[in-house]
């Protein structure tokens, strides 16, 4: 779960849904923007150069 407009749009930030996944996730919170940004931002510079065909997942450690 990530904090972004449509999901507050959809009621699922500050409600009932938020309230069930919070305790599924490990890091004990939601996604923030930037935490995806970050990995986006590091796959697309040279220091992912030998990083091909994986996949990643930003999820807080959410299965």
């Amino acid at each position: 779960m990530t904090d972004t407009e449509g999901n507050h749009e959809m009621g699922i930030i500050g409600g009932d849904i938020e309230k069930q996944m919070l305790p599924l996730t490990p890091l004990g919170r939601i996604g923030q923007p930037e935490d995806i940004a970050k990995v986006a931002v590091f796959l697309a510079s040279d220091e992912a150069g030998w990083v091909t065909g994986e996949r990643i997942t930003v999820s807080g450690g959410l299965l």
